[in-house]
């Protein structure tokens, strides 16, 4: 079954939890860290969908739904993106970063394409870290250029995939493309950052999105989602639907259907 929040619902930051549930319905408040004191243990939220097709208040299936409640997501990465400091050649199973600060053995990422293909984007992960000096669990199969040339900076993205905070759908969304999605009404309130979305929003579903503020007008002043990363979802990344003076800023959004 799903769970509803009319209280308050915190996860402590003293040990790795997870919740798995068909839907979360929000009108308290769902609290993982908080501004002040981001949540530093991991803390994954997973959204099945067993029974199917769902309808819960307007607001569909497999989701975290907010109506007249309060997401407090906070996770510890800041650090999200930054750019190759040489160029990283095929083959190689190491490359160089102007800043890797934070970022962790284990911790997965993507190195954007520098070629008119797209397709030559790289997911890898850290196996080792020295300073800026970064080794891959697998060299690369694509040159990733990394020079400013006549004044032109060129050098390629690396973004942070991996977050302590993950909301995700269950795996049998890579099959169906229906995934998860986090929906805030009107009255609502979010502040998410430093968050993994991850097998997120629902193929050709009209307002299933993998964070979506809909209609909340003037409300949206002081929420924001930063520093988060967005990747494998089925329906677009980040949608502010008729909702003003929030703030997208620092995130990372990688293999996704539709625009971002």
């Amino acid at each position: 079954g799903g769970l509803t929040i009319n209280g308050k619902l915190t996860f402590p930051d003293t040990a790795d939890l997870t919740l798995t549930t068909e839907w979360v319905m929000l009108h308290g408040e769902l609290e993982i860290g908080t501004e002040a004191k981001p949540h530093t243990r991991n803390a994954t939220i997973t959204l099945t969908n067993d029974v199917k097709q769902e309808e819960m208040m307007g607001m569909g299936d497999r989701g975290i739904m907010i109506s007249g409640g309060t997401l407090n997501l906070h996770g510890d990465r800041t650090n999200t993106w930054t750019k190759l400091a040489k160029t990283a050649e095929a083959g190689s199973n190491a490359i160089e970063v102007l800043n890797a600060a934070g970022w962790r053995v284990g911790d997965e990422i993507v190195l954007a394409s520098t070629d008119y293909n797209p397709r030559q984007a790289e997911r890898r992960t850290i196996t080792a870290i020295n300073g800026n000096a970064i080794t891959l669990g697998k060299p690369l199969d694509y040159m990733h250029f990394g020079k400013i040339t006549f004044d032109v900076d060129e050098r390629g993205e690396v973004g942070l995939l991996t977050r302590n905070i993950k909301i995700q759908a269950s795996p049998d969304a890579e099959q169906s493309y229906f995934g998860g999605h986090i929906m805030a009404m009107v009255t609502s309130h979010m502040f998410v950052e430093g968050v993994e979305l991850n097998r997120m929003g629902q193929n050709l579903e009209l307002a299933r999105y993998p964070i979506h503020w809909h209609l909340v007008g003037d409300g949206g002043k002081g929420q924001y989602i930063r520093n988060a990363s967005i990747h494998d979802t089925y329906n677009r990344c980040v949608t502010v639907h008729g909702t003003h003076n929030l703030r997208v800023e620092n995130n990372v959004t990688y293999n996704t259907v539709g625009h971002c």
